[in-house]
């Protein structure tokens, strides 16, 4: 926890919160107090203050849950997808149903659409593409054997190349 204060630059009464927080999601769901802190700690590297990393660690840890990935890694996922997205720490819980929902029901892991997000995520947001929508479409790809950033990189020219001329 002294890393993820130091990390975010968090005041005292912050500490507290998110070490409360820690020990409450460390006493009930099935990771440690220290785990949840390491899921804390990537949230505070994305540029999450201590508010937005209490309301986006649930939502983390629903997702590591159903992966079975480490909170660290699922973490850095998750806020790379609200990010690309440019969705608030409060949709992270949205961010993790959808992630949950595409690796559970097609051929791909959750690192696969998290991969996928980072290349095709701003470009679809900025074409008006659902975080829904795209999970939707990294599933049908991933079916196909077409995952990770070769997804990212085949859905990103679709939206650039999808009104003449193309750029992509």
């Amino acid at each position: 926890m002294s890393r993820v204060g130091a990390i975010g630059a968090m005041t005292e009464k912050q500490m507290a919160g998110l070490t409360a927080r820690a020990r409450e999601l460390g006493r009930d769901t099935k990771f440690t107090a220290v785990e949840v802190g390491q899921g804390m700690e990537y949230l505070t590297m994305a540029g999450f203050n201590a508010r937005q990393t209490v309301q986006a660690i649930g939502g983390v840890l629903d997702v590591a849950a159903a992966a079975g990935t480490d909170l660290g890694r699922t973490s850095d996922i998750v806020s790379n997808v609200l990010t690309g997205f440019d969705l608030t720490a409060d949709q992270a819980d949205r961010v993790s149903n959808v992630l949950t929902k595409t690796f559970t029901s097609s051929n791909t892991t959750l690192e696969s659409p998290g991969e996928t997000m980072k290349y095709v995520a701003p470009v679809a947001k900025s074409a008006g593409a659902s975080i829904e929508l795209m999970a939707a479409m990294v599933g049908v790809l991933g079916d196909a054997g077409i995952q990770g950033s070769m997804a990212g990189t085949t859905l990103r020219n679709t939206f650039l190349c999808a009104a003449p001329p193309c750029v992509g």
